[in-house]
């Protein structure tokens, strides 16, 4: 088995599950190269029928917590590599392919891709997010002074769900993190740093691809009544404690490292960004009471605000159009046809034109491109969804509405 996707489901929504495992399955992976490892963490929910449909190696367990059933999935996959897909996210069809064979082709411990956000309203990336602009290939020592100097700053660095994994890289970042006391917490909000942590810290050799995009959904289930006052001050009072844990585990974890001085201080850097979103999200809920767990938990002396910088990397937006998912399946069929093909497309649209080119050169079809049998639609972006995604308005944004507010949060999942 080459590779192994490990999903985990909680209480997830059928429809989204489903559609998560389609995703999956629908795609350029040739069935007999992966399995999906669907780890349900004692979810009420009854999967049965998909798993029927799908036929995962299927998993129920006692209500653990993300953290714990990641850790277990890790354990029992069969895979030669390791990816994870949260059970409520999608990947566009050419995803993992293409990060196996690289993997594979250069004996690479980490290879990442690009990504997305989902919701009700668009599918867009964050075109200054470094893992999507910028060509990645790093060796040794540098891995983890590549993790550690991203600050926190960009989700693609150190999130596991858009990267594959050497399994002898993940079960040495496993055996790790036990060492340390976070295996005892009920970690929600932070095991994806953690694990990464030691993942890139044990890793060789690291690349990245663009080949297509995880598309993590933004929705209200993922977190708590926003009526619910209570229970919004407990979650940020647990993110501030286990974040600011973590920090402290990552900083005494790094050993004799070539660039130790450096990594330490991007780590702290880390943990000042942290503080600073915290707090903010505290004083625009006014849950003063946290003000001084936040100094305490990140060791600062005072009190700062989130600044324009912090979210650098989300201020731009590339729309990939109303109408991708059809130009996806349109793909995704064009992929899974025997003999020549003659395909008409607009040349601009980079995603259309990588994916062919891949689809040619490494499972070789033959696609004539510009021909006239199959019309690949141009992207359809709406004018207000420019307009809502565009730099200025998303600057403004971030001006008129606090950071962790109502209208802030119910904002992000429509846009």
């Amino acid at each position: 088995m080459k590779l192994s996707i490990i999903v985990c489901a909680y209480n997830t929504k059928k429809e989204y599950l489903k559609a998560c495992l389609s995703s999956i399955t629908k795609s350029t992976l040739d069935k007999n190269d992966y399995e999906i490892v669907l780890i349900d963490d004692g979810s009420c929910e009854d999967y049965s029928q998909l798993i029927n449909i799908y036929k995962p190696t299927y998993i129920k367990t006692d209500n653990r917590g993300h953290f714990a059933s990641r850790l277990y999935g890790i354990m029992v996959a069969k895979g030669d590599y390791i990816a994870f897909c949260d059970s409520d996210d999608t990947v566009s069809f050419n995803y993992h392919a293409p990060m196996l064979k690289k993997a594979i082709d250069e004996n690479l411990d980490i290879v990442l891709n690009d990504w997305a956000f989902h919701t009700e309203k668009s599918k867009a990336y964050p075109r200054d997010d470094i893992t999507i602009k910028e060509d990645i290939s790093l060796e040794g020592d540098e891995i983890l002074r590549y993790y550690a100097n991203a600050q926190g700053k960009f989700h693609s660095v150190f999130v596991l769900w858009n990267k594959i994994y050497k399994r002898d890289v993940l079960l040495k970042a496993k055996a790790e993190v036990e060492k340390t006391d976070a295996i005892m917490e009920r970690l929600s909000y932070s095991e994806d740093a953690l694990i990464n942590f030691f993942a890139h810290k044990n890793a060789s050799r690291l690349a990245n691809v663009h080949t297509g995009y995880y598309f993590y959904r933004v929705h209200g289930e993922q977190s708590v009544s926003l009526n619910d006052d209570n229970k919004v001050e407990k979650r940020l009072e647990s993110q501030i404690k286990l974040m600011a844990k973590t920090i402290r585990i990552m900083k005494a974890s790094i050993g004799e490292h070539r660039y130790k001085e450096e990594i330490e201080k991007g780590i702290c850097e880390w943990g000042k960004l942290m503080s600073r979103v915290h707090y903010t999200s505290a004083k625009s809920m006014e849950l003063e009471k946290l003000y001084d767990l936040v100094k305490t938990e990140y060791q600062v002396d005072s009190l700062e605000i989130s600044i324009p910088k912090d979210e650098l990397g989300y201020i731009a937006n590339g729309l990939l159009g109303d109408n991708f998912d059809i130009i996806d399946t349109m793909l995704y069929d064009i992929s899974k046809k025997d003999g020549e093909v003659s395909v008409f497309y607009d040349k601009k649209d980079e995603y259309v034109s990588s994916t062919i080119d891949y689809l040619n050169a490494s499972l070789g079809k033959k696609i004539i491109c510009q021909g006239g049998n199959i019309v690949i639609p141009k992207r359809k972006i709406k004018l207000t969804q420019r307009l809502t995604h565009s730099k200025l308005a998303y600057s403004v944004a971030l001006r008129l509405f606090k950071k962790g507010s109502k209208i802030r949060r119910k904002l992000k999942s429509r846009l």
